[in-house]
């Protein structure tokens, strides 16, 4: 007789030491892979062990009829099978279930017990019986179906790895022939399979990817003992490997002396799992049948063609009365879950009414979300042309007062309202969570985004509109300012910027009256106009930098060639052009100075200037000046203007100030201290760059005008030809002898000529008719009569202060002579008494 091991005993604990015993004296642990295990698992008292040792001959304590029905395997055993010679078959009896010794609630040990055949077992036999094919509960099938479910989650098996062989044995056949047996019996086990909750890894998974399904049935024991006998040796021939119908299959498993270590180890995992301690068998009953209802009710609402015309209307926009009709097709599906569900257990049905209740919610909330986005919408299109029309003017077609926070607020009231009655009305689905308040408050938020949206557009567009007229206006003044570059300019340049942006500040609070602005918005609004206001003006400075030297050749020709009248220089004897060249180049100079560096507002003030204007001042006063011819030089030290000697004398006055301010060299410096680099616009040697060619362009100006000077001296000094000096004194002898000896005419010849030559003087023949002829005898035409009364004029002041000199001479020589007669007649006096005196004494 075969030796038998208990492995688990009834009170679940692994005989490990037995169990390692049995292994080594069977030669398991050196038959290394070539051993094949076998386990059973049915009902008890079903005849597990009387089949297991007709089939191997094993010695399995079985039933005895004439004591009575009970409980004869307790825990797990197993025997090695004597009639299975070409390989190891260990043979596994499992503790029927259903058994009443363990009581109806204590089913955990079967669920245990038969996973651990599952995972352990290359061939499970399932054992039932033939009459309870087709049955719920009678062929095992939630306890399989919990024991796939679990095995999937516990060991992860690869799919189409290593496939367990599921042999279901069916005990007493009947007529009914087998393959309509199996036909039932795998249809039992696909929905089975397709019913249990398996990991994300395994959805699509089939039954057949893990488990190879086969069939054997055999006769009643009892009544034709023979038959069974003879059905058992032929299934005892399927566990050998020489046979067509062999179950034996060559998967990948551990050697022989690491079994008991496996099986142990996968008891323990078995034991340590929670999920085993599933509920007594109605509890199960219930959770499968309160789910099948549950499904059921879904599939019904979701074909309902009731909830299919309610969802095509939703997706055409708002429909009235949906929250009602939605309410009714939830109640009708509810209802139907709870009439046949009533008879499960309590707990179970509220657990899974809760379920439908959120799958339900789930299957709507989708639709009901349209519908509130739809109801939005409308509300939202009619909120947007009521607050266009609020906030208009009325003479551009609205009906707006200019309260633009007061017709927001009406409009924003008006459709809160709006929505409200919608809600109430077609929105609201008694009995779900859904009241509204979240609904409300999103619509509130986009009201209040949008009344936002278009006060910003407004305050953007007033602003934008007044950005505009500001730079128009201030672009006049500081270009005006960017065409001298006289210093100073900067101070200038930003004062004209702080009135541009304090007038279009002003303006804009203005056009914004209505809208609400904060202390804050409205500083805001002023720091960007005044920033605006600079970058436009700073925007012109760089420009004008890139033309600077454009700038300063026009700012020295006209200082250079016109006079303080702004008329052409003529370059006369009395011009002193170095100086003149000297001051237009210094103004060049200002204009390079001021394009340097950008001076901010705020800078303050220095007690030694400006040092970048300093430093070029100073690059332009140390150029060389252009030299001038000799007689050029002596004549024009004497005849100087007026003008030119006071420029000259306060150029260099400001020469002496600013050389001492100077603290940089232009000439070697590579940046300019103490300026922002952004700030900056010509770098030292820009300047340097600059200034000489500037130098160049100058230069050929003056030496132009040099050369004109010295033509206009040389023409004016230019004396007749000697045949017209001796035709005049040949021809005219007898009229100069007449002048000389005629004292008359001589008088009044002098005074003709003395008249011509101050009427030359004051027409100024030379700079007339250097222009040209025709221009110079118009413009001599035009100032004719106002030189003649002028010298006229002055004529008549010498005359009259010549006469009153002369009477006043006059005067004073007559009393001169009045009082040198009255001392006369005194000193006569004296000396008559004096004799008279002398006499008397005698």
């Amino acid at each position: 007789m075969a030796e038998i091991v208990q492995v688990i005993n009834g009170d679940g604990q692994f005989e490990d030491g037995a169990v390692q015993q049995f292994v080594e004296q069977n030669g398991i642990a050196y038959a290394k892979t070539n051993y094949q295990v076998v386990a059973i698992m049915g009902p008890q008292s079903s005849g597990k062990s009387t089949l297991l040792n007709y089939v191997f001959g094993t010695s399995f304590t079985m039933m005895d009829a004439m004591v009575g029905r009970g409980q004869t395997t307790k825990g797990i055993w197993m025997s090695k099978s004597p009639k299975v010679e070409e390989t190891s078959v260990l043979v596994m009896d499992l503790e029927g279930s259903d058994g009443r010794e363990r009581g109806e609630d204590d089913t955990n040990f079967e669920r245990q017990s038969a996973l651990f055949a599952l995972a352990v077992a290359d061939v499970l036999l399932v054992n039932i019986w033939c009459h309870d094919i087709g049955r719920e509960h009678g062929s095992g099938k939630p306890l399989l179906k919990t024991i796939f479910q679990v095995n999937l989650k516990l060991f992860a098996p690869e799919p189409d790895r290593k496939r367990t062989v599921l042999l279901f044995v069916i005990r007493d056949k009947t007529k009914t022939p087998l393959p309509k047996l199996v036909e039932v019996l795998e249809a039992d086990l696909d929905r089975m399979w397709d019913s249990i909750t398996k990991p994300a890894a395994y959805a699509g998974s089939k039954l057949t990817d893990f488990f190879e399904v086969q069939y054997a049935a055999l006769s009643h024991f009892e009544e034709r003992q023979e038959d069974f006998q003879a059905d058992a040796v032929h299934l005892r021939r399927r566990f050998s490997p020489d046979s067509d119908e062999t179950l034996i299959r060559g998967y990948e498993k551990l050697p022989g002396d690491s079994f008991a270590l496996s099986i142990n180890n996968i008891w323990q995992v078995i034991r340590s799992q929670k999920d085993l301690n599933l509920p007594a068998h109605k509890v199960m009953v219930a959770n499968i049948r309160c789910q099948e209802i549950l499904e059921d009710q879904l599939r019904a609402f979701a074909a309902d063609q009731a909830w299919v015309g309610l969802q095509q209307a939703c997706g055409e926009g708002a429909v009235e009365g949906f929250g009602a009709q939605a309410a009714s097709l939830m109640d009708s599906c509810v209802k139907g879950y709870e009439s046949e569900a009533v008879y499960f257990d309590a707990h179970v049905r509220e657990a899974k009414y809760e379920e439908l209740e959120r799958r339900l919610l789930a299957a709507l909330q989708p639709v009901y979300q349209a519908q509130v986005a739809a109801q939005q919408a409308a509300v939202l299109l009619s909120f947007d042309k009521d607050l266009k029309l609020a906030t208009l003017p009325a003479e551009a077609g609205g009906s707006g007062t200019g309260d633009f926070v007061a017709a927001a607020a009406a409009c924003r009231a008006t459709a809160v309202k709006s929505f409200a009655t919608a809600f109430a009305k077609h929105l609201r689905i008694d009995g779900t969570p859904w009241d509204g308040a979240e609904e409300m408050a999103a619509l509130e938020a986009e009201l209040d985004s949008r009344v936002a949206t278009l006060r910003s557009e407004r305050i953007a567009s007033a602003r934008s509109k007044e950005e505009r007229g500001m730079a128009s206006r201030l672009s006049g003044p500081v270009l005006g300012l960017l065409e001298v570059c006289a210093p100073g300019m900067w101070p200038r340049l930003h004062a004209a910027c702080r009135d541009a942006a304090a007038l279009a500040d002003k303006n804009l609070k203005q056009a914004l009256q209505g809208l609400g602005l904060s202390g804050e918005e409205a500083g805001a609004l002023s720091q960007q106009l005044r920033d605006k206001a600079t970058a436009c003006m700073e925007g012109h400075v760089r420009e004008a930098a890139l033309t600077r030297l454009s700038r300063m050749k026009d700012r020295f020709q006209e200082v250079f060639s016109m006079d303080d009248k702004k008329a052409p220089r003529m370059w006369g004897t009395r011009d002193d052009i170095p100086s003149i060249a000297a001051n237009a180049r210094l103004a060049a100079a200002s204009v390079l100075s001021q394009l340097a560096v950008m001076r901010p507002a705020d800078a303050p003030a220095s007690s030694q200037g400006d040092p970048v204007e300093a430093a070029v001042m100073q690059l332009a006063r140390s150029a060389p000046a252009t030299p001038a011819s000799a007689d050029g030089a002596a004549n024009g030290g004497e005849a100087s203007s007026s003008s030119t000697s006071d420029a000259a004398s306060a150029s260099a006055s400001s020469a002496t100030a600013s050389a001492s301010a100077s603290a940089v060299d232009v000439l070697s410096a590579a940046t300019w201290p103490g300026a922002d680099e952004s700030q900056v616009l010509l770098h030292p040697h820009d300047v340097r760059t600059t200034w000489r060619e500037f130098m160049s362009y100058s230069n050929v100006l003056v030496q132009q005008a040099l050369s004109a000077q010295q033509a206009n001296r040389l023409a004016n000094n230019r004396m007749p030809p000697l045949w017209a000096l001796a035709g005049l004194l040949v021809l005219g002898w007898n009229e100069a002898m007449f002048f000389l000896f005629n004292p008359l005419w001589l008088m009044f010849g002098a005074v003709i000529i003395l008249f011509l030559r101050s009427l030359y003087v004051e027409l100024d023949v030379e700079r007339e008719m250097a222009s040209g002829a025709l221009p110079g005898a118009l413009k001599l035409s035009h100032k004719f009569v106002p030189a003649v009364k002028n010298v006229l004029r002055k004529t008549g002041e010498s005359v009259q202060e010549m006469a009153a000199s002369m009477k006043e001479t006059a005067e004073a020589k007559a009393a001169e002579g009045r009082a040198a007669g009255g001392v006369e007649l005194t000193r006569r006096s004296t000396s008559g008494s004096q004799h008279a005196e002398s006499k008397k004494h005698q």
